[in-house]
């Protein structure tokens, strides 16, 4: 039967709710201002940066290692730089170095060279022609050592942890480079160059010397007099002396180049096999050359807690201000140049970070203050280009998003215009922008507002990503669609000469419950994502159940009887608001829809679509995850370039991992068991992939305890002094 506005057929129980909105609107209007109010909060609280840490999933291997951060306070923070080759056609020896400033000290990342001009990677095991040895030149170590003492002088310098050299076994700083390699070697502080005992006691002689240089007199790394010729000689003997470890610190187009007038003899054209034995090698004059190399940072955990800093993003202080400088509007660690946003971190020190955790805004975030040593270093760079490699992935995707916060005007403006075509009336076109502007209101409110009752309540179940970004998205899809479905029908009931109460009613109890059960339905389909492992995913399903109850209650319900209030309000003044009738629609666009329905036509597209679905259905099946840098970020950007040149410079290297023993580990069966689990690894089976990285000379590369106390041994047979300081009996 038709609806003919008095609900004679669903009885009263139906139209009840219909009739109490449209006769308290009033009421209901000022209710909807409040709530939208007490959104403002909530949503400031929700619209805090991403944090990346939001994908980790609920797994044994990630538990082990919260419980190493947690039980090992003072555990090592390795930051990491690839120090690349820069290709000389780009280099200008008159261009001023270090680059300038912006007016508040910090380094204006515009002046940087860009990542372009980084030398191609050369053939693996080819090495690279110019400039001679490549990162292994002198002008360039030069650099990577002056880099390193800019480090050195950073305020972050108090949270240095000390590093041991895999190659010469010296004790550096926090801070470990090349140069400290060629350093250590060359005074002779090297453990290839100092005669040493085994196991048992037997003395046992040098690997190499720096004794001895032939025609050239041997000198110390900072010795002004130092040349090429000295380098190329001492990367020959850490070489062959280190079993090849020192070849670990050159990208994989390490090679021993030919040159008739080098002082060093080595395998030219050879490549380094799995066993550690060279392949088509012909001995002759030359030198090593590669184009990257590393500049290592290790940082103390505790330290850096203990001084203000924190690894946790969303645990640290955000940077929200606004501020104009004399080069642009600031954005809290982004400045904008030319409508972009670049890189401009704050400075910190103890002292600030000390400061901002006393007054309650939390600890300093270590991404920003790496950025900014990022910064230092890119302002030195002249035939040397560095990158940070790792951490400031936070920063790169807030820096991304904030960003891309323009393109929502454009589609604010594309979404009018779409409105305008289908409503025809621009208080239409208001009407329903308002209530899309108040469902992302509410969305975000809801989700701050839960946010703070959860962790008050000492729970916490949302975790902001980049799957947040897409919220906005979904509520404004549901939105106009929801609005649209109200406004025309609303039209529609006016049209058959009803009141814009009658119309209102009809449309609220006809398609607000039409809209009800699709939002519960959608509700449903996201909940999917709580039985998720992954925090993100747990956290988008309830973020999105927000924002749909958001779309459902102001578009759906709340626009057309704000649309009803305007129409009273117009009547009010004498003006008409029933809509004017309109031709009849063109009839060609109607044939698809009416023809579609025979019943010859709907087999042929049942057939069709069953054509097409059968080969989706089978590449669906064989559909595979994975993870791509370039799927989150701008993959021009430094951080994204940085990933690329390790990923193709050093693939060799993978990627560290770490195994948590619990137990007694002064047990010597636990010894044994470490010998015997690394003979297991060393010795894969044919029908396993062997994926444990290896050294070049082909031994499996796993650091345990055992290595430790093996070294502690060597070290007490070779000078027992501190030792028996620290009051062990050794004739016991």
């Amino acid at each position: 039967m038709a609806d003919d506005g008095k609900f004679p057929v669903d009885g009263e129980g139906l139209h009840r709710l219909p009739a109490q909105i449209v006769g308290q609107a009033n009421r209901l209007h000022l209710v909807m201002l409040v709530l939208t109010l007490l959104m403002v909060p909530g949503a400031l609280r929700a619209l805090e940066p991403i944090d990346m840490e939001a994908y980790d999933m609920e797994s044994p291997e990630l538990n082990a290692q919260t419980t190493i951060d947690e039980t090992f306070a003072s555990s090592e923070v390795i930051v990491a730089f690839l120090v690349t080759v820069r290709d000389p056609v780009h280099i200008d020896l008159e261009e001023s170095v270090p680059r300038t400033s912006t007016s508040d000290g910090q380094p204006d990342s515009t002046t940087f060279p860009p990542v372009t001009e980084i030398i191609e990677s050369g053939e693996p095991w080819g090495g690279i022609d110019a400039p001679s040895g490549g990162i292994l030149n002198l002008t360039l170590l030069r650099e990577i050592d002056a880099k390193a003492d800019l480090i050195r002088n950073h305020p972050i310098n108090t949270t240095l942890k000390p590093l041991v050299n895999d190659v010469t076994g010296a004790q550096t700083d926090g801070v470990m480079t090349l140069p400290d390699i060629f350093r250590a070697f060359m005074a002779n502080e090297s453990i290839l160059t100092r005669p040493s005992k085994d196991a048992f006691g037997n003395d046992v002689p040098p690997a190499t010397d720096w004794s001895d240089c032939g025609e050239l007199e041997c000198l110390i790394f900072d010795d002004p007099n130092l040349t090429q010729d000295h380098i190329d000689l001492a990367s020959q003997r850490l070489a062959e002396a280190s079993d090849n470890t020192f070849l670990r610190w050159l990208s994989l187009d390490r090679g021993f180049r030919a040159d008739m007038n080098a002082v060093s003899s080595g395998p030219i054209g050879g490549t380094l096999l799995g066993d550690g034995t060279w392949s088509s090698d012909l001995v002759g004059q030359g030198r090593w050359s590669a184009s990257a190399s590393w500049l290592l940072v290790q940082l103390d955990r505790g330290e850096m807690t203990e001084a203000g800093w924190t690894m946790s993003w969303k645990d640290a202080a955000q940077e929200t201000s606004l501020r104009m400088t004399d080069e642009g509007l600031v954005v809290g660690g982004f400045r904008l140049v030319e409508g972009e946003l670049v890189l401009h971190p704050p400075s910190y020190d103890e002292a600030t970070c000390t400061a901002m955790v006393e007054e309650g805004r939390g600890p300093c975030s270590i991404e920003w203050s790496v950025m900014e040593l990022e910064g230092m270093l890119r302002q030195h760079d002249q035939h040397s280009i560095s990158l940070q490699v790792g951490q400031g992935v936070n920063v790169e995707v807030n820096r991304e998003l904030q960003a891309s916060a323009g393109l929502i005007a454009l589609m604010g403006l594309a979404i009018a215009v779409l409105l305008f075509v289908s409503l025809r009336r621009p208080s239409d076109v208001a009407i329903v922008m308002v209530a899309l502007g108040g469902a992302l209101l509410w969305m975000q409110g809801l989700i701050g507002h839960l946010v703070t009752v959860t962790e008050w309540l000492g729970f916490s179940f949302i975790a902001r990503s980049q799957f947040s970004n897409l919220l906005p998205i979904l509520v404004m899809a549901l939105g106009i669609d929801d609005s649209l479905h109200a406004l025309h029908r609303y039209k529609e009931e006016r049209g058959l000469g009803r009141s814009p109460e009658e119309a209102t009613q009809i449309t609220v109890r006809r398609v607000g419950r039409a809209i009800l059960l699709t939002s519960l339905t959608t509700t449903a389909a996201f909940a999917a994502n709580l039985f998720s492992d992954i925090a993100a995913l747990r956290s988008f399903g309830v973020e999105a159940a927000c924002g749909i109850f958001a779309a459902f209650l102001l578009t759906g319900i709340w626009a057309p009887v704000l649309r009803m209030s305007v129409d009273q309000w117009l009547e009010r003044r004498g003006r008409s608001t029933a809509p004017v009738k309109k031709e009849e629609r063109v009839p060609r666009l109607t044939v698809v829809p009416v023809q579609s329905g025979k019943w010859k036509h709907a087999l042929v597209i049942a057939v069709l679509a069953l054509l097409l679905t059968v080969p989706a259905a089978v590449g669906m099946a064989r559909l595979e995850g994975d993870f791509a840098v370039e799927d989150f970020l701008d993959a021009e950007s430094d951080f994204a370039s940085g990933v690329n040149l390790v990923n193709e410079r050093f693939s060799d290297e993978g990627e560290p991992a770490m195994l948590l023993l619990e137990g007694d580990v002064l047990d010597p069966q636990v010894f044994a068991g470490i010998e015997a689990f690394r003979q297991a690894l060393d010795e894969t089976p044919e029908d396993v992939p062997d994926k444990v990285t290896r050294t070049p000379d082909g031994s499996i590369d796993i650091l345990a305890l055992d290595e430790m106390v093996d070294l502690a041994i060597f070290s007490m047979l070779e000078d027992p002094a501190p030792f028996e300081a620290a009051g062990m009996d050794l004739d016991a």
